[in-house]
């Protein structure tokens, strides 16, 4: 998958139209806060501890104002990442996938626009927005969804 995410990258590089990039971690940041406001859904296939390393206290403090905003917040993520969620979160739910699933990008499904963010890569995030690529990704996000068992604890 990451190998892919660099092929997206290059292309977008190439093609602006309803393509952001995020350069540094202060845009991807300005990015997260800009759309706190905005949503009322927000999906996440995430990697979090390759997030960590770009802010720990902003992620952390970022994932508490969704939930005190009211954004319902649904995220899927490798199990190693159940131990950053040690607190419970208002208006969160958590999936993991099986061990046997790896990656290192987080992929963030708006209403609006896809925020792909990778920090292995050249590019540390791409916002696309588009309709049609928006409702692709909430399908495949809410299949996933649907066949992920719940977590025990949950």
């Amino acid at each position: 998958m990451d190998n892919n995410i660099q092929k997206l990258i290059d292309r977008a590089s190439q093609e602006s139209k309803g393509i952001l990039v995020l350069n540094t971690p202060q845009q991807l940041k300005d990015f997260y806060n800009e759309h706190l406001e905005k949503y009322t859904q927000w999906r996440a296939i995430a990697s979090i501890e390759d997030w960590l390393p770009i802010d720990n206290d902003f992620l952390q403090n970022f994932r508490m104002q969704l939930g005190e905003k009211g954004v319902d917040t649904r995220v899927i993520f490798k199990k190693e990442g159940l131990k950053y969620e040690q607190l419970r979160m208002k208006n969160r739910r958590v999936k993991v996938v099986p061990d046997a699933y790896s990656f290192k990008s987080s992929i963030d499904i708006l209403d609006d626009k896809i925020l792909i963010m990778n920090p292995h890569q050249t590019v540390l995030g791409l916002v696309i927005e588009s309709s049609v690529l928006v409702d692709v990704f909430i399908d495949m996000f809410d299949i996933m969804w649907d066949v992920l068992p719940n977590i025990t604890n949950e």
